[in-house]
């Protein structure tokens, strides 16, 4: 199965200081051997700035950040290809869902991994996702039990 993993998860996944270091990388590294994993062109986006603005010590430089990308989502994941066309039908699909602000990206997402037969999205932040009528299932990482 394609399995779409979010920026909450790629973060953790990469920073070996992140508090949801150890399951985000058991995780990624259970389900790399198991599936495709599929990261949006914008979850990777969001993973590099929020890595290379997190607070104090626990922030990395650009070339870190990079570095740590290539290593696990370049290395590891497809990145689907989004036609600049797809952008009217995913403003089509924000306003029959009355999408606004920030939940246009998580809507983005989806739509971006939906066109490519992804059957799932994990995150640590599920409630970005509910009721976008994705289709798609909901790995909530913050209930390690739910998996599978």
């Amino acid at each position: 199965m394609n399995i779409g993993v979010h920026s909450s998860v790629i973060v953790a996944g990469v920073h070996a200081n992140h508090p949801y270091h150890a399951l985000a990388a058991n995780w990624l590294v259970q389900n790399l051997a198991e599936h495709q994993l599929m990261a949006a062109h914008h979850s990777v986006l969001e993973s590099y700035a929020v890595l290379t603005r997190l607070p104090g010590g626990l922030r990395v430089s650009p070339s870190e950040a990079r570095d740590l990308l290539t290593a696990t989502v370049q290395a590891n994941m497809i990145i689907p290809r989004f036609d600049s066309e797809n952008i009217w039908t995913t403003i089509e699909t924000l306003v029959m869902l009355s999408v606004v602000g920030g939940r246009s990206y998580d809507a983005f997402i989806l739509q971006i991994l939906r066109s490519v037969g992804t059957g799932a999205i994990t995150t640590f932040n599920p409630t970005n996702f509910r009721d976008l009528e994705s289709g798609m299932v909901i790995i909530d990482l913050s209930k390690p039990n739910q998996q599978d």
